[in-house]
């Protein structure tokens, strides 16, 4: 009875194993019935699909973008520029020699006449200079005096002696020897020349010194400002004076290279001063430089005013406009519009029949904020403003702009 107890157990074992692994076959194919009931339903519901594919017909995507037209008018383009006023009579007045200020004489705002003396400089030590230069110009004639006395007698006993040499009467050696003493002596006395014209040259720059010990106004005009005091020490160039002549005022400005060609002599100018109010005052341009500053790349362009201002001062900063070009019924384009091929020629992307087309244009002024088309395009025409990046030709745009939607329909 044991033994067959015994022999029984393991097919329980085994009928239980099997009966778990029915379970978990029944439960993976139920999971998997769910799952596929789930994707149905989904689909049917309308729930989450595949990879959108392109939307056809009239589900056609367009590209956003911005338009302006292209205005037909009068076209004036302005450049504004900034400049101060300056005088054509200004000058810094410098030291010439070193020494302490003795004198002033005027002060800021003085009217002065040309060659007045405005300061002195302590002129003790020049003139002292003067004098010992002088001394030195008298002591060299003594010597040269003495040098030519010499060479007389030297010579007139060398045309004595020579005869008697054909005499046997004196030696050749003696000869030589007289000959010798009267070509130094003649070189003593063009020593003592030179001596004298290096003490003149010497004592004329003395002197020459002592007259810029007083300094003067080269030319009448005001007193602009005063850079010393009586007792400071100056040095040779250091300034002392400044002298204005408020009589002639302009403003100097530059012009781009751009616009260099469109600057004329009868081109109408606008100047503006702030310290004034900024009022417009009328202009004129006075001269104009032959050739631009390498440097920089600009011309310059000298404007005075029609009329004096008795309120304008040299140093004032202003404000001038020049017009450049003007065109009586000109077609223009908001600038941001143009763009730039790689080799530079200018095109725009226009709007015809909603859809995009580039156009390549010719140019005319150029203004601040919009340009003159000379060819391309015309009026009422819309271009694209904004939007631009992503566009091609025959690429369908939405005119998203105030106003918008019209300009779609217009013909190019």
């Amino acid at each position: 009875m044991r033994r067959g107890s015994a022999s029984c157990r393991p097919d329980k074992e085994e009928g239980d194993q099997m009966v778990q692994t029915r379970v978990k076959v029944g439960a993976v194919l139920l999971a998997g019935l769910l799952m596929i009931g789930g994707c149905s339903s989904e689909e049917a519901s309308g729930g989450p699909k595949g990879p959108k594919g392109p939307k056809m017909g009239g589900n056609v995507t367009r590209v956003s973008v911005e338009t302006v037209p292209v205005a037909q008018g009068e076209f004036a383009v302005q450049g504004d520029f900034a400049g101060e006023f300056q005088s054509e009579g200004m000058a810094e007045l410098s030291a010439e020699v070193a020494g302490r200020v003795t004198t002033l004489n005027v002060n800021i705002g003085d009217a002065v006449e040309e060659g007045q003396v405005l300061a002195e400089v302590d002129a003790t030590p020049t003139r002292q200079r003067v004098r010992e230069l002088g001394a030195s110009v008298q002591m060299s004639r003594a010597s040269l005096e003495e040098a030519r006395v010499n060479l007389a007698n030297l010579r007139r006993d060398l045309e004595r002696k020579e005869p008697l040499l054909s005499r046997q009467m004196i030696t050749e050696r003696e000869v030589e020897e007289l000959r010798s003493q009267v070509s130094a002596a003649e070189q003593r006395v063009a020593v003592a020349e030179a001596t004298i014209a290096q003490n003149q040259a010497r004592q004329a720059s003395a002197r020459e010194d002592l007259s810029n010990t007083k300094i003067r106004a080269p030319f009448a005009g005001l007193i602009g400002e005063r850079y010393v005091d009586r007792g400071s020490y100056v040095s040779p160039g250091q300034t002392v004076f400044r002298v204005v002549d408020d009589g002639d005022l302009y403003i100097s400005v530059r012009i781009p290279e751009r616009d260099a060609a469109r600057v004329a002599t009868d081109t109408p100018v606008t100047i503006r001063v702030g310290a004034l109010g900024s009022a417009p005052l009328k202009g004129k341009i006075l001269r104009i430089a032959p050739a631009l500053d390498p440097a920089t790349r600009s011309l310059r362009v000298d404007v005075v005013l029609n009329e004096e201002h008795p309120g304008i001062r040299p140093g004032m900063y202003a404000r001038v406009s020049l017009e450049l070009g003007r065109a009586e019924d000109a077609l223009t384009l908001m600038s941001q519009a143009i763009l730039r091929q790689v080799d530079g020629a200018p095109y725009v992307w226009k709007v015809v029949d909603g859809a995009a087309q580039r156009q390549e244009v010719v140019l005319g002024l150029v203004g601040r904020e919009r340009t003159q088309i000379i060819e391309g395009l015309q009026a009422g025409t819309p271009v694209v403003l904004r939007g631009h990046e992503k566009l091609k030709d025959g690429v369908e745009v939405r005119d998203i702009s105030v106003g918008g939607g019209a300009g779609e329909e217009a013909s190019p």
